[in-house]
C-alpha cells in the first residue's frame, strides 16, 4: 500500500468483522454469565437470551468473513491477514488497558469495600464489612445513640435517649423514659393520666423522620384532636411490617390505647422478608438482625427468635457463618464470592452492575412477600380488636407514587387488599400541598407541611372510629 493512500475497503471489511466478531463473542459469555441457574430454555426468552440469539448470527457471519480472508491470504502467500490480525488485536488490548486503568483511578476505597460512585463493587468482602460495623458500634454519635438492641425486634428506641443532629436532621430526637418519642428530654408519658390514648406504631414516616417533633403528623394531630387526647408515637425508623406489629404486641398494649393506629409504607413489606438489614439495605448503617416470620399452613412463625446481637453478628469470621441466609431476601450467594476474573476491575464492574440469574426460595419469592405481610396486618388487627382497641391502617404514598399516579398497584395495597383491611391513604390531603413543599430536600420522608396533610385526613378518620365506637 503507497503510504497516504485509504486501505482497501477489503481491509476495513476484515477489521470490522475482527471486531464484530469480538464483540459478539463478549456479549454471548456475558449473556451466559447471566443465565446462571437458569434452564437454557427458560434463558432464551429472557433479555440475556435475546441477547445471545443475535449475537449468533453476527458472529457466524464475522466468521465466514474472516475466514475468507484468510484462505484468500494463504493462496496469495500474504502476510497481510497477519498485519491486519495483529492491528486489531493491539487495538483491543489498548482498549481493554485504558479501561482497566480508568477504572482503577475511579474506584474509591470505603469503610464497607471497594465503590465506583454509589455502586459497590462486587464481590463483597466480610471482612472489611464486619470491620466497619464493629467501628459503628463503637461510635458515641448519630443513629446508634438512639436506638438498641431488642430481643424482640431486633431494635428499638431506647429510654431516655437523645440522637444527635446529622445532615438529614439539624435538629436532635429525644426519647421518654418508656422509649417513646419525646418533645424534649426528660419526659415521662405515663405521668400523665386521665387522657384518651391514641398509639402510633409503624416506619420512620410514623416516627417522622427529618422533621422535629412539633412538626410531625402524630404531633399535630394531638393538637387537633384537643387536650384530653394523649398520642403517642411508638414509630421506629427502619421497620418493617414485622417489627411493628411486635412492637405493638410488646411496647403497645399494654398502654390499652383507645385508638392505635399502624402506619406503612410499600417499602416495608421489603423489609419484612429480611434477616440482616446491611444486606438487602447497607446505605442504612443498620448493625442490627431481626427476627423473620414465615407463613407455613396459614400460621406465621418466627425466625432468628430471639435476634443476633450485633457483636455476635460481626465477631464471625465469614458471612457463611450467619444462620438464616437462606430466608433473607436480601442474600445473593454471588455478591459474595470470589471469581479469578475478579481481579479485573472492569469485570467487577459488569458482575456489580448485572447478576447472574439465580433460583429463589419459595419463602423469598414475591408471591410470600405479599402473603407474609397480609397476614401480618390481619394478626394486627385481630389482637388489638381482641383488647378492645380500635385499630386503623395506614398506608403512606412515596414521593413517586404521588408523583406517579397511573403506576400499577403496589405490594402495599396488595397485602391490605390480600388480608381484606380497611385502610386510609392521605394521598388526596397530600395532593393539596404544593409539589415541591411535600417531601424534605432528601425526598424520602414527608416535609413538615406534608406531616400536616397527613395529620389532617387523619383527624377526621379519628373522629369517626370514635363516633362509632360510642
Amino acid at each position: 500500500m503507497v503510504p497516504g493512500t485509504p486501505p482497501p475497503k477489503s481491509d476495513l471489511l476484515l477489521l470490522a468483522a475482527l471486531f464484530m466478531w469480538e464483540l459478539s463473542l463478549t456479549v454471548m459469555a456475558m449473556a451466559m454469565y447471566m443465565k446462571g441457574e437458569r434452564p437454557f430454555d427458560v434463558f432464551l426468552f429472557s433479555k440475556p437470551g435475546a441477547a445471545f440469539l443475535l449475537a449468533i448470527p453476527l458472529s457466524v457471519t464475522a466468521g465466514a468473513v474472516i475466514l475468507g480472508h484468510y484462505r484468500a491470504s494463504t493462496r496469495a502467500r500474504s502476510r497481510h491477514f497477519r498485519l491486519i490480525v495483529t492491528m486489531n488485536l493491539v487495538t483491543v488490548l489498548l482498549i481493554l488497558i485504558t479501561g482497566e486503568v480508568a477504572m482503577r483511578i475511579v474506584t474509591r476505597s470505603s469503610s464497607k469495600g471497594e465503590t465506583l460512585g454509589n455502586m459497590e463493587l462486587r464481590p463483597k468482602n466480610w471482612e472489611t464489612i464486619a470491620l466497619h460495623y464493629r467501628q459503628l458500634l463503637d461510635q458515641t454519635t448519630g443513629f446508634l445513640t438512639y436506638l438498641v438492641y431488642d430481643d424482640l425486634m431486633g431494635w428499638t428506641v431506647g429510654s431516655n435517649r437523645r440522637r444527635t443532629t446529622g445532615r438529614h436532621w439539624p435538629f436532635p430526637y429525644w426519647s421518654s423514659s418508656e422509649g417513646i418519642r419525646a418533645p424534649s428530654e426528660g419526659v415521662s408519658f405515663a405521668q400523665l393520666g386521665g387522657k384518651t390514648r391514641i398509639a402510633l406504631v409503624g416506619d420512620s414516616f410514623v416516627f417522622g423522620e427529618e422533621v422535629p417533633y412539633e412538626d410531625t403528623w402524630g404531633d399535630r394531630l394531638e393538637k387537633a384532636l384537643g387536650s384530653e387526647f394523649q398520642v403517642l408515637n411508638f414509630g421506629v425508623a427502619a421497620y418493617g411490617v414485622d417489627q411493628a406489629y411486635l412492637r405493638y404486641e410488646k411496647d403497645v398494649r399494654k398502654w390499652n390505647p383507645k385508638i392505635v393506629i399502624f402506619g406503612f409504607i410499600s417499602h416495608d413489606l421489603e423489609r419484612t422478608m429480611n434477616v440482616y438489614g446491611f444486606l438487602a439495605f447497607p446505605g442504612w448503617d443498620i448493625p442490627f438482625s431481626k427476627p423473620r416470620f414465615i407463613l407455613r399452613d396459614g400460621t406465621l412463625t418466627r425466625m432468628n427468635v430471639p435476634p443476633l446481637t450485633p457483636e455476635a453478628i460481626f465477631s464471625r469470621q465469614s458471612i457463611l457463618e450467619l444462620p438464616f441466609l437462606e430466608d433473607d431476601r436480601g442474600y445473593r450467594p454471588s455478591d459474595w464470592q470470589e471469581r479469578f476474573y475478579h481481579r479485573s476491575y472492569l469485570a467487577r464492574l459488569f458482575v456489580s452492575r448485572f447478576r447472574p440469574w439465580s433460583a429463589v426460595s419459595p419463602d423469598v419469592s414475591d408471591e410470600p412477600l405479599v402473603s407474609v405481610n397480609a397476614a401480618i396486618l390481619k394478626a394486627f388487627v385481630q389482637s388489638a380488636e381482641q383488647a378492645g382497641t380500635i385499630p386503623l391502617v395506614v398506608y403512606f404514598p412515596e414521593k413517586q407514587e404521588i408523583e406517579e399516579p397511573s403506576s400499577p398497584l403496589t405490594r402495599g395495597k396488595r397485602a391490605l387488599q390480600r388480608a381484606g383491611i380497611t385502610y386510609t391513604d392521605p394521598t388526596p390531603c397530600l395532593l393539596e400541598v404544593n409539589p415541591g413543599d411535600r417531601f424534605v430536600p432528601s425526598g424520602r420522608h414527608y416535609s413538615p407541611q406534608g406531616n400536616a396533610a397527613v395529620a389532617k385526613c387523619l383527624l377526621n378518620v379519628v373522629h369517626q372510629a370514635l363516633a362509632q365506637a360510642t
